[in-house]
């Protein structure tokens, strides 16, 4: 019966009802959205049989725990064929690989895995094979792979795609099969492209480090990570157990390279690979806080309707006096206002889903632009998403009609009874204040929303626009690999060398040269530099740089038109040669920046002078090189405070196979990447070319600017969704705040009361709401500003433009939303208000 009545009474007023449930669609859609995103992170499933049984295999020594590494082949023989605590241990290894695609190579991620990989994850081949035992035979060579389902889906679900062949490193690979959907391999969300077999391993594994520099069946290449299934019976308790026999054991057959072994096993991590069990905790926390925010504006929504549905209930007073005084009951009433509540909410939950769904695949978008990994996010209406959709609809409904409906339940029958039952009389608009109290929480908690948005969007232009210490916005990047083209590293420096020749004799370039890294990329290498030729007692600690105290700063190899190229002024000296640059075995040097300089020499000049870079092995003799020039001082990172110092040597000294070419074109000169592209394709047709793009476009799409414009867009859109909830809500009210004073309305005009008066007494109501909301919001926005600003660097948590500029539009669009219902009172018709009951 009350889901009827709820119906009818809905039905009545369309305008409520469609206002209503588009901002619980919004408010419940966030939060839909941001639930599915955390719980495919850290709760959902992962796709194969029993995942609580598998576990990641970890080994350290006994007398240092936490030194941990990797595992070498032969030691993963050893493990897989002597241990009754696994029913199966894999083997496997992440690189990085070249696909070529049409014209282009793009660079993706790959996982280098042995033949029982699928098999003992419980992961099915949907189409085709796995891999065979000769395939994964190391130093076999066969050049075979396994699809993931979502590289299988970029490709048009092509159903003649096993037994095709797909281009790897510019080599031709014949794939054998496809991994089910939503496989991504040992973590979850992100996974990799391409599965090769271990047999590959020297010719798809990417340099990372120099392990894998030696033969795969060495006992001392610590290339593998190694993932076991608990055998039938065997609990995590016992494993740890029995696993002290197996490094007993490791010791026992490989003495040098696993001395004082111990193996140790930790649940397999969700995301990514370490050689040590990770904390993954910090992630919880993230998904904490985004759910926080993200429940604030919930809460913004829910303040919004019940502010309405309390107006909208003293518009119906008499209906519920008149209900109660012919015997119905108070908890009939409150149901009755719950269940219409409740419609409300699951109507506004089902639109939530919908938006939700698009929110999360506009964000996997967003994460499939920026990174070079597959990403698996189902945003389908899982159960999960459904039950807490549903969860959100009851708390909504709780948090905004419960109120309400105690508040109008009350059995107030003879006032309410009386003919002017539907209107405010004068003597009580003085209340009208205590009556609106939801209203006010809701405007405080949205004008506080919409600071923080503009608090981390400023801080955010605050960082996006740091000095770096150069100007290359013109110059052109393009980012090449060796490796992936099947080039040796000798191979490579000479073919660098040509590509670069050639590129400095294109018309209207300036400066080219390669380099190792390249600033706010996704790889940094830091050393630690120090006066070269001190020698001091064992154990004594250095304090100065005079007593050989070393400085940990960035590192780069570059060669010599570098520094033009990324218009970094020269200060003092020069820079490299060209046989500096490109010839093994030339004189060592280094070119520092001035921060450096300073560091180690404060009181000196600091051309001329030698240093040498601090090493961990304890045989190593440190070459001592001599500084040739000083340039100005440059930062690597967004985050960093201060110029902390870089040094950089030649490129044949640091060369890697991944390498940029920077080309500075004259001034005024049009984008020329397309030439770029040419040039390199002509010099070296088979080196992998990922992008060619100007300096300003890659540090647009670096990952931190593009984490830091995203999360910034996330609190500029929360804000403005509080803030757009909360002007409905005041719309909202004082429309109603219209409506049952239309008697009182008409009488003023009767009397000769004029259109600006009325209008200035409804908008002088909103604006008292809206200014006691504004004043409670700032101070809650001065606290968010304290907390924001102890997360960046050189910001100020009060932001003056934000904290004038806000309140400031919030309340010239209160005064907007107020001034429409305002406008229709002033066409009240006196002899209708007056008939009004």
């Amino acid at each position: 019966m009350e889901l009827l009545v709820s119906l009818r009474h809905l039905a009545k007023a369309p305008g409520f009802t469609v206002a209503a449930v588009v901002v619980l669609a919004l408010g419940i859609g966030l939060n839909a959205a941001m639930f599915g995103l955390i719980y495919a992170f850290g709760f959902a499933g992962r796709p194969y049989a029993e995942p609580e049984r598998v576990v990641q295999l970890y080994s350290s020594q006994t007398s240092q725990p936490d030194s941990y590494r990797a595992f070498s082949y032969p030691a993963y023989q050893q493990l897989a064929a002597n241990t009754t605590v696994f029913s199966g241990i894999l083997a496997h290894s992440p690189t990085m690989v070249g696909v070529s695609e049409g014209g282009d190579t793009r660079r993706t991620f790959g996982a280098i895995v042995s033949r029982n990989y699928f098999e003992v994850l419980g992961v099915p081949i949907v189409q085709g094979r796995g891999f065979t035992d000769e395939e994964s035979r190391p130093g076999q060579d066969i050049p075979v792979v396994i699809a993931s389902h979502a590289y299988w889906q970029r490709t048009g679900l092509d159903p003649n795609l096993v037994g095709s062949t797909v281009r790897v490193n510019e080599r031709a690979f014949t794939v054998v099969g496809i991994a089910p959907r939503g496989f991504t391999g040992t973590m979850v969300v992100f996974g990799a492209d391409l599965f090769f077999p271990l047999g590959m391993f020297h010719s798809i594994s990417s340099d990372f480090d120099g392990e894998n520099q030696r033969r795969l069946e060495s006992a001392g290449a610590f290339n593998l990570f190694l993932v076991g299934r608990l055998a039938a019976g065997v609990t995590h308790e016992v494993a740890a157990e029995r696993l002290t026999l197996a490094g007993s054991e490791l010791q026992r057959a490989f003495p040098a390279e696993y001395e004082d072994a111990r193996v140790t096993t930790a649940p397999l991590p969700r995301f990514g690979t370490s050689t040590s069990p990770s904390d993954e905790g910090v992630l919880a926390l993230l998904g904490a806080v985004l759910l926080g925010l993200t429940a604030a504006v919930l809460l913004t929504v829910c303040l919004n309707l019940a502010a309405m549905l309390m107006a909208r209930g003293r518009a119906r007073r008499k209906e519920f006096a008149i209900r109660l005084a012919l015997g119905g009951s108070r908890g009939r009433i409150i149901r009755q206002l719950l269940t219409e509540g409740l419609l409300l909410a699951i109507a506004g939950g089902v639109g939530g889903m919908l938006l939700g769904n698009y929110a999360l695949d506009g964000l996997v978008a967003a994460f499939a632009g920026a990174l070079p990994i597959s990403i698996v996010l189902d945003s389908s209406m899982s159960p999960a998403l459904v039950v807490a959709t549903l969860g959100f609809c009851l708390l909504a409904t709780i948090w905004f009609a419960l109120g309400p409906a105690l508040r109008h339940s009350r059995p107030e029958i003879l006032p309410d009874l009386k003919p002017q039952a539907g209107e405010d009389l004068p003597e009580r608009r003085r209340r009208f204040m205590p009556r609106h109290p939801l209203l006010v929480a809701q405007v405080s908690l949205s004008l506080a929303l919409l600071v923080a948005a503009g608090l981390f969007v400023r801080m955010a232009q605050t960082a996006l626009s740091v000095d770096f210490g150069f100007r290359a916005d013109d110059t052109v990047l393009a980012e090449v690999d060796g490796r992936l083209g099947g080039y040796s590293p000798s191979q490579s420096l000479g073919l660098f060398a040509a590509v670069e020749r050639r590129l400095a004799t294109l018309p209207g370039v300036t400066s080219a040269s390669v380099g190792a890294l390249v600033p706010m990329g996704m790889v940094n290498i830091n050393e630690a530099v120090r006066r070269a030729g001190i020698n001091l007692p064992d154990g004594a600690r250095p304090q100065t740089p005079e007593e050989g105290r070393a400085f940990s700063v960035p590192w780069n190899a570059v060669s010599g038109g570098y520094f033009d190229a990324m218009g970094i002024p020269l200060l003092r000296g020069r820079t490299f040669t060209e046989s500096e640059s490109f010839i093994n075995g030339a004189r060592r040097v280094v070119v520092m920046d001035e921060a450096l300089a300073r560091q180690l020499w404060p009181s000196e000049d600091a051309l001329g002078q030698l240093v040498e870079f601090v090493t961990d092995e304890p045989d190593a003799e440190p070459t001592p090189m001599e500084v040739v020039g000083v340039v100005r001082s440059t930062r690597r990172q967004l985050f960093e405070k201060d110029f902390t110092g870089s040094v950089y040597v030649p490129f044949a000294q640091g060369a890697r196979s991944n390498a940029y070419f920077h080309v500075r074109p004259a001034l005024g000169r049009a984008d020329f990447t397309d030439a770029i592209r040419r040039e390199i394709r002509e010099v070296a047709p088979n080196l992998p070319l990922f992008s060619a793009q100007t300096f300003a476009s890659h540090m647009d799409n670096a990952l931190e600017y593009w984490a830091l414009q995203l999360t910034a867009a996330l609190f500029a859109a929360f804000g403005g969704l509080a803030m757009l909830v909360a002007l409905v809500g005041i719309y909202g009210v004082m429309s109603y705040a219209v409506v049952r004073r239309t008697r009182e309305i008409g009488i003023r005009i009767a009397v000769g009361a004029t259109n600006d008066r009325v209008k200035r007494m409804i908008v002088g109501e909103g604006l008292i709401v809206t200014l006691i909301g504004v004043s409670i919001g700032l101070l809650l926005g001065v606290g968010v500003g304290q907390v924001l600003a102890s997360i960046f660097v050189d910001v100020s948590a009060f932001d003056v433009f934000v904290f004038t500029l806000v309140p400031l539009s919030f309340l010239a669009a209160a005064l907007l939303a107020s001034w429409l219902p305002a406008r229709r009172a002033t066409r009240v018709n006196p002899m209708t208000a007056l008939r009004t009951d």
